[in-house]
């Protein structure tokens, strides 16, 4: 370990992987040194480690203390019901009210005062979530602000009886024709009834007034300009002169046709060389849910691909081999006959961990430090630092020349995700935090900015309070159901048994906190300056469901919604230009507020004890669950994997993060503690999953299997993966949140210390 001398007299000691990287690499070019940084990081530590703390210790003791709530209102005599939850959940509240949790109820009135944000965060579109500590990922989260409708049209399960293998024409045929009446319905429509499908050929002729119209000839050789000329923003001419692609604009959304030579659609089936869609407008650059960050090598690998797309020149092989590579921006040619540049990537803002994580990467006087202040410290300073943009200058120690872009953020803001925040005041320790960082790394006050994950029950309740505490540097309020109902499930955990898993989606608490965060970022005017997010698709392949359910996002009001990879980025734009998200805004900003109460949110989602009657029914929900579990848990624990497609227990892939373990593992922890089921019940579950997992696994590369043999079933329950599964359920009835992260990170640490 590296020791820093701090003026205090105290010694920070820092893991050397860690401080190599911050010398070689980091503080290059910025005039500091690794010793100045982590003096830094030294002083903010005396400075606010004392409190983070003390706020942690405030989580548990209110946790606590709505636990012996519950425990005295039940040894009283009371149970939970359908026909008392309204009154129960009144209760709640003024019981938190009572004990300094909460304030009194009151109007939202104020503005948030965020300033002008770079461009992307005034359109209205899809957002990726990238693992950090997967460049290959990295890259191409970067590269997803413009992708193919027609890749992701003809890869999805949309029509899936049109095979793309070996009907391949006619599934073509169908892409071409869906995306033509989508273009013509929502994008942009022609004078006289012309539409995409009766087009042969494109070209550009100036007008009247000098600028440059669209012009599209048609199959019986008629000419067709658009009803809405200003729908048209720009041209390139191919080596021919003649037009080689166009761009159209719709709800602030740029769509990029690609034609053929000559300025042509493929004379056979009337496609284009390519439509292009502007997609992933912003991208979360992760380093917690999505990953397995337990030690500085695994720090010090996520913060050098972080470093390498904030600077441009991070390179990484997909998985076919092909060498990836940050995208230049692109160029053309406006109406005007102006040359022209459109941004290439995504405008990329970092998710470090919440309050609640140390790590041993870097101790102060033996004592861990909180792992957000190392990662907020340094991605600050990377992103401050080394996002300048590339004008094509060679690769340093690399090969090939760097992207032509310019930075990340023109305006110099970094955006920082901030998660599982639980009050007001815990929102308005980070604004002090994130003054401290600036003052020290002689930054402009509200450089750094905060998006705020609505996911605790705390958070959902205090919104508009954490709100007034962050007002100049809020840049968005997002959802998130899966973390959001562990949160919930924990506060009330010893209420009674909760509902069904795949029940909660329609319970009154989730129904009121997504229409509650839109409510309150509209009355407040985040979406002036930002957005209002909307949570994941789970099932990232199911794009035929994703096209008929997510269109509900922007109908609702989400400026934004989460997708898990590029594709689906694609075909969810779509949405934004089906949905103007402005006018159902302003609708709303026009509309009385819904001033959704705190009863709503509180009301216990309770089980139907007829739900689970049978026994079989019952058994297969909890193998369900523990199947999630460990199907999430295996790679992470195993394999260091923290984010992946795997098949559920219906064998359909589906997206797993912490937070579909911390549901999960909150439902079971809950219907163990209320005598649904037993402990009993959830090792044979496990025994019984761990061999469906083996089977569902069998050809995956890497994969160890968990019971092929008498010696493996014998000892099942002391495997790192089973062991994690059982310690989250546990650390979900007793600890504060029901936050995963204990038993998968020492479980994990085992695996990687053992190997």
């Amino acid at each position: 370990m590296a020791q820093v001398s701090l003026d205090s007299g105290g010694t920070l000691q820092v893991d050397d992987r860690l401080y190599a990287f911050v010398r070689d690499e980091v503080v290059e070019g910025t005039g500091r040194t690794a010793d100045e940084v982590f003096r830094i990081l030294g002083d903010l530590v005396e400075q606010f480690g004392p409190r983070n703390r003390e706020l942690l210790v405030m989580r548990q003791e209110t946790q606590g203390r709505i636990d012996d709530y519950y425990r005295e209102k039940r040894s009283n005599g009371w149970s939970p019901s359908p026909e008392t939850a309204d009154s129960d959940a009144e209760e709640l509240e003024k019981f938190m009210v009572d004990i300094g949790y909460l304030p009194a109820a009151g109007p939202v009135d104020f503005r948030m005062t965020t300033p002008q944000l770079d461009a992307e965060m005034d359109q209205n579109g899809p957002e990726l979530v990238t693992p950090v500590t997967n460049a290959s990922m990295v890259v191409g989260g970067a590269n997803a602000r413009w992708g193919s409708l027609y890749d992701a049209y003809f890869l999805s399960d949309v029509h899936p009886e049109i095979d793309r293998d070996t009907q391949r024409p006619a599934r073509l045929r169908m892409v071409v024709e869906e995306t033509n009446a989508f273009l013509d319905e929502h994008v942009a429509a022609w004078a006289d009834g012309v539409r995409f499908d009766d087009v042969t050929r494109y070209s550009v002729a100036r007008g009247a007034g000098g600028r440059y119209e669209l012009v599209a000839q048609t199959r019986d050789e008629r000419e067709a300009r658009l009803q809405e000329p200003d729908k048209f923003i720009g041209f390139n001419l191919g080596g021919d002169g003649q037009l080689a692609d166009f761009y159209l604009t719709d709800n602030g959304l740029r769509v990029q046709i690609q034609l053929y030579e000559g300025g042509a659609v493929d004379s056979e089936n009337g496609q284009f060389r390519d439509l292009v869609v502007e997609s992933a407008l912003t991208n979360i650059i992760d380093f917690e849910d999505a990953v397995t960050v337990v030690d500085a090598e695994d720090q010090v690998a996520g913060l050098r691909n972080y470093l390498g797309v904030i600077r441009g020149d991070l390179q990484a092989f997909g998985s076919r081999g092909n060498l990836k590579t940050i995208n230049s921006d692109r160029t053309m040619t406006d109406p005007d006959g102006n040359a022209c540049t459109l941004k290439g990537t995504s405008l990329m803002s970092v998710r470090n961990v919440s309050l609640h994580m140390y790590t041993n990467g870097v101790t102060l006087n033996g004592e861990e430090v909180p792992e957000r202040m190392v990662g907020l410290l340094l991605t600050s300073l990377i992103a401050t630092s080394h996002d300048k943009g590339s004008s094509g200058e060679d690769r340093a120690e690399r090969s090939g020349p760097m992207p032509v872009r310019g930075p990340n953020s023109s305006k110099g803001f970094v955006y920082q995700v901030t998660p599982k925040l639980c009050t007001a005041e815990e929102v308005a320790e980070q604004m002090r935090l994130f003054e401290a960082i600036e003052e020290r790394l002689g930054l402009a006050s509200g450089t750094i900015l905060i998006g705020i994950m609505n996911e605790e029950l705390g958070m959902t309740l205090q919104l508009a309070d954490a709100l007034q505490a962050s007002q100049s540097r809020t840049f968005f309020i997002n959802t998130g159901f899966l973390d959001r109902t562990g949160s919930q499930i924990r506060v009330q955990m010893q209420a009674g048994p909760v509902d069904v898993r795949d029940d909660l989606t329609a319970a009154t608490y989730n129904t009121s906190y997504e229409r509650h965060n839109v409510d309150v970022g509209i009355q407040t005017g985040i979406h002036k300056s930002g957005k209002i997010g909307k949570g994941m698709q789970v099932r990232n392949r199911a794009m035929a469901e994703m096209l008929q359910v997510k269109i509900n996002h922007p109908r609702t009001g989400g400026n934004t919604a989460w997708v898990p990879a590029p594709y689906p980025s694609d075909l969810h734009s779509m949405h934004y230009h089906m949905v103007d998200v402005d006018e159902v805004q302003q609708a709303m900003e026009d509309s009385p507020a819904l001033n959704i109460g705190r009863n709503t949110l509180l009301t216990f989602p309770l089980l139907d004890a007829s739900k689970v009657s049978d026994a079989d029914v019952k058994e297969s929900l909890v193998m369900r669950y523990v199947h999630s579990m460990l199907a999430y848990a295996e790679p992470w624990v195993n394999r260091g994997i923290g984010c992946s497609g795997v098949a559920n227990f219906d064998r359909v892939e589906e997206m797993k993060d912490r937070a579909t373990e911390r549901i999960d593992s909150a439902v079971l922890a809950n219907w163990r503690l209320h005598e649904v089921i037993s402990q009993a019940d959830i090792e044979r579950a496990l025994a019984k999953v761990a061999e469906i997992l083996d089977e569902q696994n069998a050809s995956l590369e890497g994969y160890e299997p968990l019971a092929d043999t008498p010696e493996k079933r014998e000892r099942l329950l002391t495997s790192p993966a089973i062991v994690s599964v059982l310690e989250v359920i546990d650390e979900a009835a007793s600890s504060p949140s029901a936050f995963v992260e204990p038993g998968l990170f020492r479980n994990r640490r085992a695996v990687k210390s053992a190997g």
